[in-house]
């Protein structure tokens, strides 16, 4: 990985900050909330065009997904890197920047991800690059919460069987090396009376705000496992109807368990299905159910497996401290699919999933470095 063109191609990467900024608030400009990523999508297709690649696929769903072919493949690699943001930002998403910092929802994550995947897929081409492995690098829908990874479960479904290894680029930080999928629980939770009344003429009726508000309750006092993985949940949005002086027919919430554990979380999964027989039963009139919108196992890699250990070897080769952590992302799908996978990021930033998310402007290049170079290694050396 020390020969000549190689070094002036990261030479090239440094001195052309000014220019990856600048794609990265173009990236960052146009909206994409989980749902609404064709219009970043199309920019994505047209920056590949202008690459001087042709065959551009927007499957089924709506990724994108573009094929780099070896003349005698051995193995072929994924690289993908998620297009939806998660928040909506409206119409616009206004980008403010200063000498340091670059300011806007999606500025990190993934306009940074995105910019480190187009900037290697523009290097390849212009240096002509050929790899004894087949890439193909996909930029996926619906990563981001109630999107439940659907763009990457396509590509897996899609791709699976011929792919050997997975890069999926993130938005931060750099040095991460995710080799680990948190196990998810996610559902929305409907209590349903049938009835409501009037306040206080029919008191004593079954109130639904009541019910999901003892629900909620009840598993905040059960006290989650923690032995050998880390364990939480989450209430997420909570909507009940009825006005002051009205009793409440209808009331739902988003509530959401993770582990590093799978026996962890089958307990705390097991323990909040019988706190909602417990109602059930109490009120058995009431209509509570439950609609899973995602289900995951944690799955782990062993840090020595030669995807890790390739990573970390070019984030020594660039200075950069390597931390291996846990996660949820598109490297989820693979990853179940016992596909080797690794997640890494591009910059560094804050306040991600928010609208005051920003990113340090310096960290960019060698992030974008690491990228290129750790698929440079994998197209070459897995």
């Amino acid at each position: 990985m020390q020969d000549k063109n190689l070094e002036y191609i990261l030479q090239k990467i440094d001195s052309n900050k000014d220019n990856l900024l600048k794609l990265l608030i173009s990236i960052a400009s146009i909206p994409s909330p989980t749902g609404q990523e064709q219009k970043k999508i199309q920019f994505i297709k047209e920056k590949i065009q202008e690459y001087g690649i042709s065959q551009i696929i927007t499957d089924s769903i709506g990724n994108c997904v573009t094929k780099l072919q070896a003349k005698s493949p051995k193995k072929t690699i994924l690289v993908v890197a998620h297009t939806d943001t998660a928040c909506d930002p409206g119409k616009e998403v206004t980008i403010k920047e200063d000498e340091e910092y670059i300011y806007g929802h999606g500025v990190c994550d993934n306009s940074a991800g995105i910019t480190g995947l187009l900037t290697t897929i523009a290097l390849i081409k212009k240096h002509a690059i050929e790899f004894p492995h087949n890439l193909i690098f996909g930029f996926t829908i619906g990563e981001e919460g109630l999107g439940a990874k659907r763009g990457m479960k396509q590509i897996i479904k899609d791709y699976g069987k011929q792919i050997d290894a997975v890069v999926n680029v993130e938005s931060h930080p750099i040095g991460r090396v995710t080799n680990q999928v948190i196990g998810q629980y996610r559902c929305e939770l409907t209590v349903d009376t049938k009835i409501g009344g009037h306040s206080f003429r029919d008191f004593g009726r079954p109130n639904a705000n009541v019910i999901l508000s003892q629900i909620i309750s009840d598993f905040s006092h059960f006290k989650l496992p923690q032995a050998n993985g880390k364990t939480t949940f989450n209430v997420g949005q909570i909507k009940g109807e009825g006005g002051i002086n009205a009793i409440s027919r209808n009331a739902s919430c988003l509530f959401e368990i993770r582990s590093e554990n799978n026996q962890n979380l089958q307990k705390a999964k097991e323990t909040f299905k019988s706190i909602i027989e417990k109602y059930r039963k109490k009120f058995p009139e009431t209509e509570i159910t439950i609609s899973i919108s995602a289900e995951v196992p944690a799955v782990i890699f062993p840090v020595d497996h030669k995807i890790y250990q390739l990573t970390i070897e070019v984030q020594k080769q660039l200075g950069i401290q390597s931390e291996i952590n846990s996660g949820n992302t598109d490297g989820d799908v693979s990853m179940a699919a016992g596909i080797p996978t690794v997640t890494i990021g591009t910059s560094t930033g804050w306040n991600t999933h928010s609208l005051n998310e920003y990113m340090e402007k310096k960290s960019l290049p060698i992030g974008i470095k690491q990228v290129f170079m750790i698929i440079y290694a994998l197209a070459t050396s897995f």
